[in-house]
């Protein structure tokens, strides 16, 4: 079980995040219609942990974040996240009705504002990102999020309903990349070098699968729980390798425990 000081800190981060995502959400919210800006709103501000931009803070901070990219990097991972939810929600994909305890974004407005909901925290995560400058978090963020990471395993994933297919490849893509690019783009936002970048991705891709892992564990849909749970621990210990020789780890040293860890 984590400490009582590594649950006060991530509540901290976890409220920094909401004010990162409320400021950024204002700062692209000029022109929007009132009734789209409302639904994204709802989407956006429904709950959650929080690892993947908490993930990319922690990450940054191995270096010297710059703030501003630190803010436009958080926000779009979140927004990315935020939109695949919706849009995983939708009666033609996974068809739920209801979201960490209340109705999916299709039920509470309609499932065409749903979609333009979606679209829209997609299109203004890649503006946040060309606003700031920054080319490289984009690269990461659409190769990790798009046809080649998030996109193309939820694709994979609809196509494996009509037959076997290799799931551990597609829990690659359609989870684990996203953590890769979270803690990448952290990486660049604290200005670390290609080396750091890449040991971060590394980290980042491995308890990404620890962590659809544990989800799986946690909704009884692991075959075989106990195995697991060993696999899962497996890719913790690697990233916890890969990140051993910044000074800085701790906070990511407890992240990886906690995605291993966490209940619902």
């Amino acid at each position: 079980m984590k400490s009582s000081s590594f649950k006060k800190l991530y509540r901290s981060e976890k409220e920094f995040t909401e004010n990162t995502l409320k400021e950024n959400l204002s700062f692209i919210g000029a022109g929007v219609p009132e009734s789209l800006l409302k639904t994204m709103e709802y989407a956006l501000f429904s709950g959650g942990k929080r690892v993947r931009p908490v993930l990319v803070k922690w990450a940054a901070e191995l270096g010297s974040p710059d703030p501003l990219l630190l803010s436009r990097a958080m926000a779009a991972v979140e927004f990315i996240h935020t939109y695949s939810l919706i849009h995983d929600d939708l009666p033609s994909m996974d068809d739920d009705d209801m979201r960490r305890g209340r109705p999916s974004v299709h039920k509470q407005f309609s499932e065409a504002e749903a979609v333009l909901a979606g679209d829209a925290l997609l299109t203004e995560a890649f503006f946040l990102l060309a606003e700031s400058g920054n080319s490289r978090m984009a690269e990461i963020l659409s190769d990790n999020a798009g046809a080649r990471g998030m996109v193309g395993g939820q694709a994979l994933d609809i196509a494996s309903d009509r037959g076997s297919s290799d799931f551990d490849y597609i829990n690659e893509l359609k989870t684990a990349r996203l953590f890769r690019a979270s803690a990448a783009m952290g990486a660049v936002a604290g200005g670390l070098d290609d080396e750091g970048v890449d040991k971060l991705s590394c980290y980042g891709i491995n308890i990404g699968k620890a962590f659809q892992l544990r989800d799986d564990i946690m909704d009884d849909e692991a075959p075989a729980a106990n195995k697991a749970l060993e696999e899962a621990l497996g890719f913790i210990a690697v990233a916890k390798e890969t990140i051993k020789d910044f000074r800085k780890n701790r906070n990511l040293i407890e992240l990886a425990d906690f995605i291993v860890e966490r209940e619902k």
